[in-house]
C-alpha cells in the first residue's frame, strides 16, 4: 500500500511551477527581508499540513487527498494554459464600441489599463471555468493564517466550553470539524466566484506580479469593480468581477494593464501577506519589510462554526462590507 505523502503544499506545485526562473527556482522574501531561492517542491510546504489526528493516534490525510485529486489535479492543466495562452479574438472585437474606447481612452488609462481596440482571449470551457473557480476558492481556505486559526488553543478551548469536552477531546473534535469547515467554505466561495466574471490582465514587459502567502487579494483592498485578484503567473493575473458576465462561455478575455497597475497590485499583495512573498525575479527587500502585513483582510473560521459544524460562519471574502470590517480587526475570531 502506498504511503500518504508527509509534505503538504499550501501553495500547490501546479501553480508555483509557473513562477520559476531560468534555473527552475522561485525567490522567497520574508518579513525580515531575508531572501532565498527554492524549487517548487520545497516551496510553501509543511509536514502533515493537511492531516488531522484520529482518536487512536493515527493521522488522517483525507483533506490532502481531496485537494490533490479533486482540486489541484484538474486545475493544473487549466492554470498552465491560462498562464501563457493569448489569441486575437475577432468575434469579441466585434462587440467592442470602438468610438467609446477612443473617447474614453484617457479614463481607461487613468484606471490602469491599455485602451486597445484589439481583443484577445484564451480558451476557457464551462467545465474549466468551474475548475478554476474551485482552485481560487481553495487558495482562500488552505493558507497558513486560516489553518492557524483552526488549530489555535483559543479555538480548542472554546469548543471544549461549548461542547462540554476535556481539552484532549476538544482537540480531536476540532480536527474532525475543521475538515468539514474547509471543504464547506471552499464550495461556498467557488459558487460565488463562478457567478462572477473572470478576466485576465497582462503585465507590461518591464513588470512582473508577485504572489504572497495569502494569494487571493480581497475586495477590501481596492481595485475598482474587482471583487478579488489572484496572480496566475509573473506575467498574468486573474480578476474576479461581480455584477457582470462576459458575452461568451467558452473563453476568457485578456487585457493589458499599465506599469503602475502591477505595482499597485504588488503593494496590496505584500500588505496583505502574513509571512512571505514569492516572485520569479528578486524584489526589493526594503519594499517587503516596509509593507508586509500592514493592511490585512482575513478569512477566519468562527468559534460557532467550529463548535456546531453548520454554515453560520461563512467567511467575508467577496462581501465588500464584511471584508472591510475584517480588514480593520484581523485578529478577531
Amino acid at each position: 500500500m502506498k504511503s500518504t505523502p508527509k509534505r503538504h503544499h499550501w501553495w500547490p506545485t501546479c501553480h508555483s511551477e509557473l513562477w520559476v526562473d531560468g534555473e527552475g527556482c522561485i525567490t522567497m522574501t520574508n518579513a525580515a527581508g531575508e531572501i532565498r531561492r527554492t524549487q517548487p517542491v520545497n516551496t510553501a510546504v509543511i509536514g502533515h499540513y493537511n492531516s488531522i489526528w484520529r482518536a487512536d493516534g493515527t493521522r488522517d490525510s483525507t483533506l490532502e487527498t481531496f485537494f490533490a485529486n479533486e482540486v489541484e489535479g484538474p486545475a493544473g492543466p487549466v492554470l498552465g494554459r491560462l498562464a501563457t495562452q493569448k489569441r486575437r479574438d475577432y468575434q469579441l472585437e466585434q462587440k467592442y464600441d470602438k468610438s467609446f474606447l477612443r473617447a474614453e481612452g484617457k479614463n481607461i488609462k487613468r484606471d490602469g489599463f491599455v485602451p486597445d481596440e484589439r481583443a484577445f482571449s484564451a480558451v476557457l470551457s464551462p467545465g474549466d471555468r468551474w475548475t478554476l473557480s474551485r482552485y481560487i476558492a481553495s487558495l482562500m481556505v488552505r493558507i497558513p493564517s486560516y489553518k492557524d486559526a483552526l488549530n489555535s488553543n483559543h479555538m480548542v478551548q472554546n469548543i471544549a466550553a461549548v461542547l462540554g469536552l476535556k481539552s484532549d477531546e476538544a482537540r480531536f473534535e476540532t480536527d474532525a470539524l475543521h475538515v468539514g469547515i474547509i471543504r464547506e467554505h471552499l464550495e461556498d466561495y467557488a459558487g460565488r466566484i463562478h457567478k462572477c466574471a473572470l478576466i485576465l490582465i497582462d503585465a507590461p514587459d518591464e513588470e512582473e506580479f508577485v504572489i504572497g502567502d495569502t494569494p487571493v487579494i480581497p475586495a477590501a483592498l481596492g481595485f475598482g469593480e474587482a471583487e478579488a485578484v489572484c496572480p496566475i503567473s509573473p506575467r498574468r493575473a486573474l480578476l474576479v468581477i461581480n455584477g457582470f458576465r462576459a458575452p461568451f462561455s467558452d473563453r476568457i478575455a485578456v487585457f493589458r494593464c499599465l506599469r503602475r497597475t502591477v505595482r499597485g497590485f504588488n503593494r496590496a499583495m505584500v500588505q496583505n501577506a502574513e509571512r512571505e512573498i514569492f516572485s520569479r525575479s528578486p524584489v526589493s527587500a526594503l519594499f517587503v519589510t516596509k509593507n508586509l502585513g500592514t493592511r490585512r483582510a482575513r478569512l477566519v473560521p468562527t468559534v460557532t462554526t467550529a463548535a456546531r459544524g453548520d454554515r453560520s460562519g461563512r467567511g467575508p471574502m467577496l462581501d465588500r462590507r464584511a471584508v472591510r470590517r475584517t480588514a480593520t480587526d484581523v485578529d478577531a475570531i
